[in-house]
């Protein structure tokens, strides 16, 4: 779904992360882990193409951004920032909707099938019965679910999500990481994704790209890498494996 050859990205004078090698197949589950500051969102943005590569090669299903070009983009890739910001009075559904609006021609109105696919996914992030809330009036968790609704609804082969945790208290933290790799399973689609929590991307995340804030980075398998001694490397804090969690020492 998606892959990098030496792809270096940076912010400003910051350099992110240098010669990125990455394959994220259909199926798969990526976190990218990183300390405050670490360039995290940048990575994320530039694998979503929204910002330009300082180098290297991006492939969203075997082609480029500007192959796809920008419709048929948005269609093989969701996109989840981290703006909640909403300029224009609308209700939870029309929120939900716009998830569709790639699928849409130029002048064409959602469908009742749009609409159907829309309350699923509001159903499926546990907003069933408030369709016409305006979104103005829900509290930063609800709002939260909300973007995530409207990202199900879009319906792309590959997910991906700038801290889709924030808000959202330990259950339905849970429940959105158990209803995407759900997604993933039951689909052939993929998803990468900020997390601040190594102990979920060990959880649920088959992959790992962990950023450290100077240009290095590490990948590979979650399994493989998310050790104590990284762990406490990435985070300049001292952590020890307790089980199958990582506690402060």
């Amino acid at each position: 779904m998606l892959a990098t050859r030496g792809l270096s990205a940076s912010i400003g004078l910051h350099k992110v992360c240098l010669d990125l090698d990455l394959d994220l197949a259909p199926g798969k589950r990526l976190a990218i882990l990183g300390r405050n500051g670490a360039g995290k969102s940048t990575l994320l943005a530039t694998l979503a193409g929204l910002r330009a590569a300082d180098a290297g090669t991006l492939l969203l299903a075997g082609k480029s951004y500007v192959e796809h070009g920008l419709r048929h983009a948005a269609k093989l890739r969701g996109w989840l920032g981290q703006d909640r910001s909403d300029p224009f009075a609308s209700t939870v559904l029309e929120a939900a909707l716009t998830g569709r609006h790639p699928h849409l021609d130029r002048w064409s109105w959602e469908s009742n099938a749009d609409t159907e696919i829309a309350r699923r996914a509001l159903a499926a992030m546990g907003l069933a019965g408030m369709e016409s809330r305006e979104i103005h009036t829900l509290s930063g968790g609800e709002r939260q679910r909300v973007a995530i609704a409207a990202l199900l609804a879009q319906e792309p082969r590959l997910y991906l999500l700038d801290e889709p945790l924030a808000h959202l208290d330990l259950n339905h933290q849970i429940a959105t990481l158990e209803l995407l790799s759900q997604r993933v399973r039951d689909e052939g689609s993929a998803f990468a994704m900020v997390l601040h929590d190594p102990n979920l991307a060990l959880r649920y995340c088959d992959q790992v790209v962990l950023l450290y804030g100077d240009s290095r980075h590490r990948a590979g398998p979650a399994a493989d890498i998310l050790d104590a001694a990284t762990l406490s490397d990435l985070y300049g804090y001292p952590l020890r494996r307790v089980e199958n969690f990582f506690v402060p020492e």
